[in-house]
């Protein structure tokens, strides 16, 4: 027997035990298939490689599509077909024969179950031939859906393929049928889950498969050597992810127009081929900053460095199958799960809208980004929202949302997968994500992220943010703190406010006993008035103050107080720069002052209730895997106490 793809040795090994007879073979269908003959290898199309390699001394090849109709592999077959249709028609009185075959699958298929039937049991002692039949684009033919709703026609089509799987007539025959589909969620499930009926997955090609073709290929197109700036060898690891033919398209794209071959040129083309063979689901992100630019979250990024080493060590299995990072909005959690992906070195996607309202086609597009993430590792893949997008086991949409939820916590369960594929869900609701995605095993790491706590913290935020916003600052831009209380008239420099748009105004609605004025004298005594070291005492002082205060505090009260003394979010930053930069062009000046940036601050309206915004503080709380995640103040609140305030706020959502 030649060496044949996996695929194709599962389909041989079933069809030799001699009970199965119909497969399905789905996956990486629309790929060139490596093939043997006299003339050495070569790699042709799947039809032709059953037809040669795999079905070789078959006496029939018969092939069927909705756009085709009845097609063979050779002209003896046509005619001997015809004159089965030529019986059929003086016998039933049909004109298939004079007026052409049918197209449609019913009358399709009872064609070709009576050419089988006269072929594989002929009467009159004559000699028994072998046949097979091979359905393309069987998502077309037999498609999912609900049975119910099936089009007389359709259920005629779908009980004639479960019969032919346990036909007795053609089970002791020399007979197989194949039905050739991309995605094995777009078939109806009567035949997937058949016992009758086994499955072959034809994988995208791993490394050594890429460059057995691109060899190939290479000998094939002399030109392309002189092409090259990377060896083969490299070409087939950067190109993870890609079929034959994606390697074809860019080998031929550099040839016809003469462009070089390069780890640019090549990783640009198959960022656009991934994201067209996955329907525009997948975005490729190019993160062109490392950890190292994020400001604040210390630890958080301490424990990501420390990942990210152990996989330029090739010790993964010390690592996580995915993170959870949470937290309320705008506090940057894309921005922290690209960084990491570049200092990794992997690419990095992100998950767009794959659901549908049609029928079963949400399902195939979540099984074709699932090959094509398994065929890319290494690979990180980020799902914001993930608390919408995912679904869950309880959602009344038919099933979909749950077969959604299924495949993806199998595929994060899988440990095979292990520092392959990186899984990053991200949300700022982390309580109505389903608890078996958040478990150990699959998003095993919880990170929150909340607003930048420090003076030095706010200050690099706005720099970076200004930088990304193309906004120059005037150096007495570059000192004014943007901080929670920035939102009040006069403290935008934390010299005389202490209220913000978050929570309370120091001095009103407050409980409890404190000297307010104190903490202001020390943390936020004018920016331009204090040294570097005067203000990391300050600081130091003041959270030594606070243990003290929020001992006596409520836990509404102390987040009301950590949203008031902590920035705001890079969301809100980014957008006043924005507004800043526009102040300064109507001025005709190029440069953003302090005091543009001071009026936009203070002109700015949070548009987050408070409410809000405290519970999402509140559920990446609950959630966080590590204490050393949280900040001080946070991490020593009572969790018990905690979880009472954030179901109490849930009671509330709930009532309005």
């Amino acid at each position: 027997m030649p060496t044949f793809p996996k695929w194709a040795r599962t389909l041989a090994e079933q069809y030799q035990g001699g009970t199965i007879i119909e497969f399905i073979v789905h996956g990486n269908v629309h790929d060139y298939v490596p093939a043997e003959s006299k003339e050495g290898k070569s790699f042709v199309a799947l039809r032709d490689f059953l037809a040669t390699q795999l079905f070789p001394r078959r006496d029939a090849i018969i092939y069927y599509d909705p756009s085709n109709g009845i097609t063979f592999r050779d002209d003896d077959t046509f005619g001997d077909f015809n004159r089965v249709a030529s019986a059929v028609d003086a016998a039933s009185g049909t004109k298939y024969a004079q007026q052409g075959l049918p197209r449609d699958a019913r009358r399709a298929l009872y064609l070709i179950e009576r050419y089988m039937q006269a072929k594989v049991d002929p009467r009159g002692g004559g000699k028994p031939k072998s046949v097979a039949v091979v359905i393309e684009y069987a998502s077309l033919v037999v498609p999912a859906g609900d049975l119910s709703r099936l089009h007389q026609d359709e259920q005629a089509t779908l009980v004639t393929l479960l019969r032919w799987a346990h036909d007795p007539v053609l089970l002791r025959s020399d007979v197989t049928i194949v039905l050739v589909a991309e995605n094995l969620a777009e078939v109806s499930p009567v035949l997937v889950k058949s016992p009758y009926i086994g499955r072959a997955e034809v994988e995208h090609p791993d490394e050594a498969e890429r460059l057995e073709y691109l060899q190939w290929r290479f000998q094939q197109v002399p030109d392309l050597a002189k092409l090259a700036d990377i060896d083969v060898t490299r070409f087939a690891s950067l190109t993870a992810g890609l079929s034959r033919v994606n390697l074809n398209h860019i080998t031929s794209q550099a040839v016809g127009n003469q462009r070089r071959l390069t780890v640019d040129f090549v990783t640009k083309e198959k960022k656009s081929l991934i994201e067209k063979e996955c329907y525009g689901l997948l975005e490729f992100l190019v993160p062109s900053h490392g950890l190292d630019v994020v400001s604040g979250h210390a630890y958080q990024k301490e424990w990501l460095k420390a990942d990210a080493k152990l996989i330029h060590e090739g010790k993964i299995d010390a690592l996580p199958m995915g993170y959870l990072i949470c937290g309320p909005v705008g506090t940057g959690k894309t921005f922290m799960a690209q960084c990491y992906t570049h200092d990794i070195g992997i690419p990095c996607v992100k998950l767009l809208n794959f659901r549908s309202q049609w029928q079963g086609v949400t399902e195939g597009n979540w099984e074709k980004i699932l090959n094509v993430l398994k065929a890319t590792g290494p690979v990180g893949v980020i799902i914001d929202e993930a608390d919408a997008a995912v679904g869950d086991r309880d959602a009344n949409d038919s099933g979909t949302s749950k077969r959604v939820f299924s495949q993806l916590a199998q595929t994060m369960g899988d440990t095979r997968y292990r520092g392959l594929i990186l899984w990053f869900l991200l949300t700022c609701r982390p309580d109505l994500l389903p608890i078996d995605l958040k478990r150990q095993g699959r998003a095993e790491i919880h990170i929150p992220l909340f607003y930048p706590e420090s003076r030095e913290e706010r200050r690099t935020m706005l720099q970076i943010l200004a930088k990304k916003v193309g906004c120059e600052l005037d150096a007495d831009a570059l000192a004014i703190d943007m901080r929670g209380s920035s939102l009040q008239p006069g403290g935008i420099d934390g010299a005389t406010s202490g209220g913000n748009g978050h929570g309370h105004v120091h001095g009103e609605g407050c409980a409890h006993d404190h000297d307010h004025d104190d903490h202001e004298s020390k943390a936020d005594t004018g920016v331009h008035a204090v040294t570097a070291e005067e203000r990391t005492k300050a600081e130091a002082a003041e959270d030594e103050d606070y243990t003290d205060e929020d001992a006596v505090r409520s836990v509404s009260e102390v987040i009301d107080d950590v949203l008031a003394t902590s920035g705001l979010s890079g969301a809100e930053v980014e957008g006043i720069l924005v507004r800043a930069k526009r102040r300064a062009y109507i001025d005709n000046r190029k440069k953003v002052s302090a005091t543009d940036l001071r009026l936009e601050a203070q002109s700015y309206i949070p548009n987050l209730p408070k409410e809000q915004l405290e519970l999402q503080i509140l559920a990446a709380m609950i959630e966080c895997s590590d204490r050393r995640f949280l900040p001080a103040r946070l991490g020593r609140l009572a969790r018990s106490e905690v979880i009472e305030r954030f179901r109490e706020l849930l009671r509330r959502e709930k009532q309005n």
